[in-house]
């Protein structure tokens, strides 16, 4: 068990505030908020939940300080709306409550803002056509023509983030986050793909930063000297043509103090790539962007945030210890486990839930206005499971199969006061989670299965391991409820020579024990592709055949983005293909049009999908009730089958 967190935890001061510790709760995006970004009570449950789990600061994102013009997604809360003093005053409070200080960040969308959500006319620093259909789920135009800000405009609106900051501290907020980075509008300003004024915003790297530091001054003018400004920068572009850490310096030292604190990230909106980089996925390493924030900290005297996948306690540890950064801002972690903080405090550093960066959030998001999280399925409904209730009448429950859903559904039952039998008929737990064992991309999902088998051990569930549940099983339990969680099992296609010894199920194979061969991979999907780019990095020459004509069309959209640049390192990739036969050395396949292919093949890999296990479907009758969760209900994610088999248990009076 790690204990010693001391640089995590020991206090900063920055301005009038004494930070209890070096974590604080970077700004995110939110489903929750209501009509017109009315902020809800379920927005507040959210956001108080992050002060509880000892956060030393919990920022509220997505806040827009006009919205008429700089709105960029569906869900803002709008800062010049007299009508929000209410709700951001109870929100400011409940942060409070817990000792944590709240922050709010002030953005602008500029160019990136959909016409349709500006009244049709979008503005940025020129004018200029945006060349890009944005990563934010919406159906921006390829082409959206932004016209250039006059000067007087640019006062006007730099007025706004100063009447924003005002009103956030008038409702009780103790410090502001300005968003200077991820290709929003202070950032375009800055960076030369998208500034081609001529004026005296323009030109030179000074001239750009003249109206993001205009805007901090009037911050400064509107909110007071003792209202703290943090802000938010892109250390590197990361994207063709864009700037890199030697202008990332320069930026830096021209807000070193001008600000109170320089929030380091990376990254821009502008290309979808550079986009998901912004919150790395899972095939950068960990603590991506902190190099820039290492790099900035050399040269400025201000204190400096970094940011970008911290999920290993020691890890932040570390970087606070050998100086890279003085705080850390937390965002998809804190999806993933809000009470970090305190259980680094409690000596639980090994407790700690950690994010599995596989940008299943942002996916909601996008895709579906919701907020979730793979593996905490308790987020964004705060309030429903703040006080999970007892039974009202305890029940007997067997749960067959120990696979994220079934030890979900059982350690919730438990925790409600029924009485719980877990049988799974392999010798382990783990299920489908047993898919990680040998991809080092996955490590966290492994941890994620270590947690839930030592809260399966740790409550009153009676375990019992080469048990599956038969018909005797059944009638001699006789319990009141059985979940059913055995799975689902892999589709084997009828195609000729599935059969043979050089034909493989992905679902069964160690990629680690494949090496210096030529590896078809049959079916494109998520995990046929994040398979083929195991192999081929383990010394293989994977290529990959799918029938659909699009690769991973299951992956979340992020993480899709990442995939694919991975996949550009594959011997071969080919879609709109049907395979007709597996031979021994070669794969065969016919297109749309007839046309016949073949690819060399030592060994063919299939993975065309899952189907629901039926093995306990004779049971259906023996029992009171009989519930289908995760896999077996349908087979899917890990996220989905964790998210179901807990509100099946929360919600349903068993």
């Amino acid at each position: 068990m790690n204990h010693g967190y001391e640089h995590l935890l020991r206090p900063l001061t920055v301005g009038p505030l004494r930070l209890r510790n070096r974590i604080v709760a970077a700004p995110t995006s939110i489903a929750l908020l209501g009509d017109k970004g009315r902020i809800t009570p379920e927005v507040i449950a959210y956001y108080e939940q992050k002060a509880a789990g000892g956060c030393a600061v919990v920022t509220v994102g997505d806040s827009i300080v006009r919205i008429r013009d700089g709105r960029s997604h569906p869900r803002q809360i709008p800062l010049d709306d007299p009508d929000e003093i209410s709700g951001l005053t109870r929100l400011a409070s409940a942060i409070h409550a817990h000792g944590a200080y709240a922050s709010i960040q002030l953005n602008h969308g500029g160019g990136l803002c959909p016409p349709f959500f500006v009244g049709g006319e979008t503005i940025g620093p020129s004018d200029l056509i945006w060349e890009s259909a944005g990563t934010n789920g919406h159906p921006t135009p390829f082409q959206t023509k932004v016209r250039g800000m006059s000067e007087e405009e640019l006062q006007a609106l730099a007025e706004d983030f100063g009447r924003a900051a005002a009103l956030a501290r008038r409702c009780g907020f103790d410090l502001c986050m300005i968003h200077g980075g991820h290709g929003w509008l202070l950032h375009q300003f800055i960076s030369e793909l998208t500034n081609r004024r001529t004026d005296r915003y323009g030109g030179s790297l000074e001239n750009r930063m003249r109206f993001p530091l205009l805007v901090i001054e009037r911050v400064r003018a509107h909110a007071g000297p003792d209202f703290p400004i943090e802000f938010r920068m892109s250390g590197s572009e990361r994207c063709p043509g864009g700037y890199d850490i030697d202008t990332g310096i320069e930026i830096a030292k021209m807000l070193d103090g001008v600000v109170d604190l320089i929030h380091v990230s990376a990254g821009t909106e502008a290309f979808p790539y550079s986009a998901m980089l912004t919150s790395p996925s899972v095939f950068q390493k960990h603590g991506e962007h902190v190099r820039y924030a290492a790099e900035i900290r050399r040269h400025v005297s201000t204190p400096v945030v970094a940011v970008g996948a911290l999920s290993d306690p020691d890890r932040m540890e570390e970087l606070l210890e050998s100086g890279q950064a003085d705080l850390l801002a937390l965002g998809r972690e804190l999806l993933a486990d809000p009470f970090l903080p305190k259980k680094l405090a409690d000596g639980r550093g090994d407790d700690v839930v950690r994010c599995l960066r596989c940008h299943e959030c942002f996916h909601a998001m996008m895709t579906r206005d919701d907020l979730c999280c793979t593996v905490n399925p308790s987020i964004g409904r705060e309030l429903r499971c703040a006080a999970i209730q007892p039974a009202r009448v305890c029940k007997k429950v067997l749960v067959a199969g120990g696979g994220p859903a079934g030890m979900t559904a059982a350690i919730l039952a438990a925790r409600r006061g029924h009485r719980v039998t877990l049988c799974e008929k392999t010798g382990s737990l783990g299920g489908a989670l047993h898919f990680a064992d040998h991809i080092d991309i996955k490590e966290n999902i492994l941890r994620f299965m270590a947690q839930l088998e030592r809260e399966v051990r740790a409550l009153p569930i009676s375990l019992r391991l080469n048990a599956p549940v038969t018909e005797e099983t059944v009638r001699a339990e006789q319990p009141d409820v059985l979940f059913a969680a055995a799975g689902a099992v892999p589709v084997i296609p009828p195609i000729p020579g599935c059969g043979e010894d050089f034909v493989v199920l992905g679902a069964k194979l160690d990629p680690t024990t494949v090496r210096g061969r030529d590896v078809v991979v049959i079916g494109g999907g998520l995990v046929g592709c994040e398979l083929a780019v195991e192999l081929q990095r383990n010394g293989n020459r994977c290529t990959v055949v799918e029938m659909a004509e699009e690769l991973a069309a299951d992956a979340p959209i992020f993480h899709r983005i990442a995939l694919m640049e991975e996949m550009k390192q594959l011997a071969g990739i080919h879609t709109g293909l049907r395979v007709t036969a597996i031979e021994r050395g070669r794969v065969r396949a016919r297109d749309r049009s007839g046309g016949e292919r073949s690819f060399p093949a030592d060994l063919a890999v299939l993975a065309c999908g899952m189907r629901t296990s039926e093995e306990l479907e004779p049971l259906r009758s023996l029992v009171p009730r009989f519930i289908p969760i995760g896999d077996c209900y349908r087979p899917g994610k890990i996220g989905t089958a964790v998210r179901q088999a807990f509100d099946l248990v929360l919600d349903m009076e068993l």
